[in-house]
């Protein structure tokens, strides 16, 4: 199950269960702060001081 046949449409398709959704919210969260992490420390190498 992607994140696109999520969010696709008017939400029929979303997933019932509050467990499902709130592991989809920590799964994005998650990821999301993982890159914004990850590119911070990249523009942090490359930045001289």
């Amino acid at each position: 199950m992607g994140i696109t046949d999520i969010v696709r449409g008017n939400g029929d398709s979303a997933p019932r269960q509050t467990s499902v959704r709130i592991a989809w919210f920590v799964a994005i969260w998650s990821l999301s702060t993982t890159v914004f992490f990850g590119a911070a420390s990249l523009l942090h190498l490359i930045v001289p001081r």
